[in-house]
């Protein structure tokens, strides 16, 4: 297979990049990251290798922060495919070294992996790239897989099937998250160990919230009234969400703090529209003002949800009526009631928890219109939500130390220290 790869299928990607880099900005910020000329580092021990391809970044920080704790002196290097997550990649602490990984071809991939000799590569999730997994495992380098899931291979077609068991073929052990996807791994008769560590994104999302930014304390909402926080949403989203609680504003039933997923001015102005179509008043979060309960908080700043989820009592989390749901992580772990829309079967957290109760009430709830959605909102109490949040705060924590497991059990052996 590695024939006809190298061959065919790897070339004609390559060559095809500099085509789609006309005309999409990501693939040409890719391209020129790749051909950045950089001063490689002369590491004093062989380095750990992380790979996490965009987003998965966020499942690696926790793995970083307890290598760096376990092991202080030993070097980590993070490569990244995506440009989306490269200054966060590069400024992250803990990182020695961070750079986008090589295209697979046979050439890059070996003066990569000459120049940083790594001990270990870990994979976060996803990125299987059959040139870098294959030259690696040939330099004797063991290739570990955390935070993996697998769905059901009854939901797979037979090509899926084989071409996911060729790729974790292709690896030396996958720590998964579930025995439900140690189960669906064994399904697929891959022949790769495998074992249950968990998700090491929930000990990203803990150590998030439990190291907030300092927010205006003007800006806090009503401790006697319930505060919805609604994060990172689209127009979509918005539509069905101020229908929804209109009312309940007005009546001094609830608060209402807006987070949009874009704050350019083309996004708030469309929001300003709805707000005044909508006769409900807002307040800018720039404003450093006050607020009150009838008032929506808009915010056009970015980079303070986590801290603002803390702030609420529920939550809606966006995209659920556009495209995807975005991650209800940092909700659910700040203790919020969530609430999601009919379009969150992307999100394996969106699902699992809404078989999850606390104080008698789901943990996610998945909305479909505005009316159905206020109906939900007025069955809670605010002494009820208080209740819910301690309860939902339990039942997060019962799911971190993923990060401490995965260091744990690749351990001396697997590090060679």
């Amino acid at each position: 297979m590695m024939f006809f790869y190298r061959l065919f299928f790897a070339p004609s990607l390559i060559l095809m990049l500099p085509l789609v880099a006309l005309f999409n900005a990501k693939v040409s910020e890719g391209l020129r990251l790749r051909r950045k000329r950089r001063t490689y580092p002369e590491f004093q021990q062989r380095p750990i290798w992380i790979h996490a391809s965009s987003g998965e970044f966020e499942y690696a920080k926790s793995v970083v922060r307890e290598l760096k704790n376990t092991y202080p002196s030993l070097p980590i290097v993070v490569t990244y495919f995506s440009p989306t997550y490269a200054k966060n990649a590069e400024n992250f602490p803990g990182v020695d070294f961070a750079l986008p990984l090589p295209l697979d071809l046979p050439g890059p991939v070996s003066f990569f992996l000459k120049r940083i000799q790594p001990r270990l590569l870990l994979l976060s999730r996803t990125d299987f790239w059959p040139e870098v997994l294959t030259q690696t495992r040939k330099q004797n380098i063991p290739i570990h897989v955390f935070s993996y899931t697998q769905k059901s291979p009854e939901r797979m077609s037979l090509l899926a099937r084989w071409a996911t068991r060729w790729r974790l073929n292709m690896v030396d052990h996958i720590h998964c998250v579930s025995e439900e996807d140690k189960a669906n791994i064994e399904a697929l008769k891959s022949k790769t160990p495998t074992d249950v560590l968990g998700d090491t994104r929930y000990d990203q999302v803990r150590f998030r919230l439990d190291q907030p930014k300092d927010l205006p304390h003007l800006l806090k909402p009503s401790p006697d009234i319930p505060c919805l926080v609604a994060g990172s949403t689209w127009p979509e989203d918005e539509t069905v969400l101020l229908a929804a609680v209109k009312p309940l504003l007005a009546s001094g039933r609830l608060q209402l703090i807006l987070v949009p997923h874009e704050t350019d001015a083309k996004h708030l102005d469309a929001i300003k529209i709805q707000l005044a179509a909508q006769q409900m008043d807002f307040v800018l979060f720039s404003a450093r003002e006050s607020w009150q309960p009838d008032q929506v908080l808009l915010v056009d700043e970015v980079g303070c949800l986590a801290e603002l989820y803390s702030w609420g009592d529920m939550a809606f989390v966006g995209g659920s009526f556009k495209k995807t749901v975005h991650s209800v992580m940092e909700p659910l772990g700040a203790g919020l009631k969530t609430f999601v829309g009919p379009l969150h079967l992307n999100n394996r957290e969106a699902i699992e928890f809404q078989s999850v109760r606390c104080a008698g009430h789901k943990a996610v709830t998945a909305i479909h219109d505005s009316d159905s959605w206020r109906a939900e909102i007025e069955k809670h109490t605010l002494p009820d939500l208080q209740v819910f949040k301690l309860d939902l705060k339990k039942e997060f924590a019962t799911r971190m130390g993923a990060a401490k497991n995965l260091v744990t059990s690749i351990g001396r052996t697997t590090i060679g220290l």
